[in-house]
């Protein structure tokens, strides 16, 4: 069963959604205008969000209901999942619903069967509930002024909900949406992390499961001979397309952009966000072309006579290793009376096709594979203080490492140095004291590239600009 009902009630109609939380998904808010179809939805989604999660809300409004969207900073994250709807009784008047608990805005907390949530639902009343209501109205009034200027909403503490029960309302920073980051941690948050794809071994490949394990020497090199890997387990493998083979392998032909565009820390090569929007078109492994190549003959294979004639090749290869294998042939592969059996490895074979072009279906999956490169969030954990800062340190160890550079290639490098040269003196000394200083100055006024007047943050995440 869903959650979806806690925010339902069909004999009423929703006039305004107010909700808070960390996380969203377009499934969910997609699901709720269509339900609901409130006048007014108001999201605060934390500021580690990506500009993409705000464009998407915006996107959910429709005739019937509009959008606003801003951005809600605290020292971690603004973790309250808070979900308010005002009704509009039959008769007229005014209801309340107060839906709070473990659940964000996302398709996997209230779908059902994904996640499991805790939640609460409560309906209140101007009479009884006037600290909740006045936050609520607080926070949506800060929505409101937010494009003017940041406005803190003040924490509600143990105000009553029910008999025996009290709730919490934290205090918030709420900035408009199109806000920069405001501070050097949270430039970070807002990063990616990029590392090479490595796709599912068994992808453009068939896999054969042997009636027993093969012994080393002989036999495992003729297997090899006709073509087949031999694996530790009962089985053989083998690329149905011809190019599949060592996709993964060789130089990734990114060290330009990488260098230049990324910073190692210990979760991986960090970029900025504005980086990745202005550059990531670059930003491929080597072969990427010959990889898009072997999509387009995957999805050729979705014709009869194509499938036919790469399944006969690969069948050729089944008669071929069953003549190399002589009269052990029969203790290692399928058998009828007449020879191997072609019709069991002709399904497995189309099963293999089958489930590849399932897979190579997936957007997602099409551009990580010709990209090679796998470009993710960094995790949000800024609540860990200790991981965070951890993790804050090693990227200001890999400008350390630049700074000793005879000739440095990184732009990230190069900026953070002309920024902070005017400000301290060898700012790369040390880590700690680098993050020290970028956190301190990170709003200070600076002069730009062209002598315009800028902040050190605005200069450094302009980096990709450079060339």
């Amino acid at each position: 069963m869903d959650h979806y009902d806690l925010l339902a009630r069909p004999d009423w109609k929703a006039q305004f959604v107010f909700i808070v939380t960390p996380y969203v998904e377009a499934q969910f808010f997609k699901r709720l205008v269509k339900d609901l179809k409130p006048k007014l939805l108001t999201v605060v989604i934390d500021d580690g969000c990506r500009p993409e999660d705000v464009s998407m809300l915006k996107a959910a409004a429709k005739k019937h209901t509009a959008v606003r969207v801003a951005l809600g900073g605290a020292t971690g994250l603004v973790h309250a999942k808070i979900f308010y709807v005002e009704w509009e009784t039959p008769g007229g008047k005014r209801a309340h619903s107060f839906i709070y608990g473990s659940g964000n805005a996302t398709r996997q907390a209230f779908h059902g069967g994904i996640n499991a949530e805790l939640m609460c639902k409560a309906r209140i009343t101007s009479t009884n509930h006037k600290p909740i209501l006045d936050w609520i109205r607080a926070a949506h009034d800060a929505v409101s002024r937010s494009d003017d200027a940041d406005v803190t909403v003040e924490a509600a503490r143990d105000v009553w909900l029910a008999d025996g029960v009290s709730v919490r309302l934290p205090p918030i920073k709420v900035k408009a949406a199109t806000a920069k980051a405001s501070n050097f941690d949270l430039w970070l948050q807002r990063g990616l992390l990029g590392a090479t794809y490595r796709p599912d071994a068994n992808f453009l490949r068939v896999q054969i499961n042997l009636l027993k394990e093969l012994p080393p020497g002989t036999l495992e090199q003729t297997i090899q001979q006709v073509g087949f890997e031999t694996l530790r387990t009962k089985r053989l493998s083998i690329p149905y397309l011809e190019g599949a083979e060592g996709i993964d392998e060789g130089s990734d032909g990114s060290s330009k952009w990488r260098g230049r565009y990324f910073a190692q820390t210990q979760l991986g090569d960090w970029c900025s966000a504005e980086c990745y929007r202005s550059r990531g078109q670059i930003f491929q492994k080597g072969g990427h072309e010959a990889r898009e190549h072997l999509l387009l003959r995957l999805k050729a294979m979705q014709n009869a006579l194509a499938r036919e004639q790469t399944r006969d090749r690969y069948l050729a290869r089944i008669e071929s290793l069953w003549a190399a294998l002589g009269e052990e042939a029969g203790h290692y592969l399928s058998a009828t009376s007449s020879g191997v059996n072609l019709g069991l490895y002709a399904t497995t074979f189309d099963q293999r096709v089958e489930h590849d072009l399932s897979l190579s279906a997936n957007e997602e999956f099409r551009q990580r594979f010709i990209d090679g490169l796998e470009i993710i969030d960094v995790p949000r954990f800024r609540v860990d203080a200790a991981a965070w800062n951890s993790f804050v340190e090693s990227f200001a160890r890999q400008l350390q490492q630049e700074s000793l550079k005879r000739k440095s290639v990184s732009l990230i490098y190069h900026r953070v140095a002309s920024a902070l040269y005017e400000l301290v003196d060898n700012p790369f000394d040390d880590p700690d004291s680098l993050v020290k200083t970028l956190r301190k100055h990170w709003n200070t006024e600076i002069s730009g590239a062209d002598g315009e007047r800028t902040t050190v943050g605005g200069y450094i995440d302009s980096y990709h600009e450079v060339g």
